[in-house]
């Protein structure tokens, strides 16, 4: 629950994202309307869209965030018009097609978060024929950084005071995003718009972009610094850039070169980016002047792999494992008929070996039916 709070608190505590968000909403919403609110948290941009005139709002979210927006609803006497739903929007159906699909997925990097997918499902799905899509757009900028908290970052697991036999992990740190605060001094390039996504039209599933970054002094190049403008509506602007006077404070993302190198004022870095419309997968590379190797990074590198991404699924063939054939053996015993604690004192009479002790057969019962059932 922390963390859930913590992120909402920053959230709703960003200056100028509301009145943002109230500004573009005004532009694309007409009295009565009705919106699906993707991603919903707490439910903060459904509340928004309500108090401009909506006349129903399905706010979507997979996690315990719901929890609290059906609390903040139903205090606020919105149940009739605000309608939660618990579950990923990919899998959610709707009873009717919405005038509005609303959307703030925009991670670090504007598309870092799913919100290309996000969004192209749910147009595809949930829409109605000319309705409305908020955000409309993400422009994506990077800029070289020099700066010796990112590099601090990108070698804290080789410091002298790591055991070295977890120094290894550098690896994985040089291909992490980061979330960085960066202040037009950490910059040592000028910033070079990489890239536009329209959020109103389908997109391929991987994305490339490629840029050279010139440098503005003789210093050493630690990364790249990215950040987004997105366009909410129609003239309605809203960015995380380091350089912009209004600007929310979200943070700005940090692609780390996996070893530093120094550059003269005027010498070009090559970058390429790539990424996936899903979000999950982010490579780039970087390119240093006058022949240098080119580093390549990406997440997929830092990412913890299972025995179905090492596999093949297409071909291989599939068996339970045995805490999906305890999971099935929990759902067959779901009959309309059998409580809660019918099914679990069910569960351990029947097989008992299955798990450690009754108090764990008890606890996975409760969650499998938490996840898969209904009372």
């Amino acid at each position: 629950m922390i963390g859930i709070l913590d992120e909402h608190l920053e959230y709703l505590t960003l200056t100028g994202r509301e009145q943002l968000f109230d500004a573009a909403i005004a532009s694309v919403l007409h009295p009565g309307c009705v919106v699906a609110d993707l991603g919903c948290g707490f439910g903060v941009l459904g509340m928004q869209c309500l108090r401009a005139g909506a006349g129903t709002v399905y706010g979507i979210d997979a996690s315990n965030a719901i929890q609290i927006a059906r609390e903040t609803v139903a205090r606020a006497g919105l149940t009739d018009q605000y309608h939660c739903i618990s579950g990923s929007t990919f899998q959610t159906k709707l009873p009717e097609k919405v005038d509005l699909i609303i959307c703030d997925h925009v991670g670090w990097f504007g598309v870092d978060y799913g919100i290309i997918s996000m969004l192209e499902d749910a147009r595809q799905r949930m829409l109605k024929p000319g309705g409305q899509v908020v955000p409309h757009r993400i422009r994506l900028f990077i800029a070289g950084t020099s700066s010796d908290d990112c590099r601090t970052v990108v070698d804290a697991w080789d410091d002298e005071s790591i055991p070295k036999d977890y120094r290894w992990l550098r690896e994985y740190q040089v291909n992490t995003k980061h979330p960085r605060q960066f202040k037009p001094g950490d910059l040592c390039t000028p910033p070079v718009m990489v890239g536009e996504i329209d959020l109103r039209c389908d997109q391929p599933d991987s994305l490339t972009f490629e840029a050279n970054l010139v440098a503005d002094s003789d210093t050493r190049f630690d990364g790249i610094a990215g950040w987004f403008e997105c366009e909410l509506a129609q003239d309605v602007w809203m960015t995380n850039s380091p350089l912009a006077e209004h600007r929310i404070e979200r943070n700005q993302i940090f692609l780390a070169a996996k070893d530093a190198f120094r550059v003269t004022a005027g010498e070009q870095i090559g970058i390429s980016l790539k990424f996936r419309k899903e979000g999950n997968i982010l490579a780039w590379s970087i390119t240093p002047p006058n022949g240098q190797r080119r580093q390549k990074m990406s997440t997929w590198s830092s990412a913890f792999l299972n025995k179905l991404d090492l596999s093949h699924p297409e071909t291989a063939a599939a068996s339970l494992s045995p805490i999906g054939t305890a999971r099935m053996l929990v759902l067959s015993l779901v009959d309309g008929k059998r409580s809660g604690g019918e099914i679990e004192r069910a569960l351990a009479k029947a097989h008992p070996e299955m798990f450690p002790t009754p108090d764990e057969i008890g606890r996975f019962v409760r969650r499998v039916l938490a996840s898969d059932a209904s009372f």
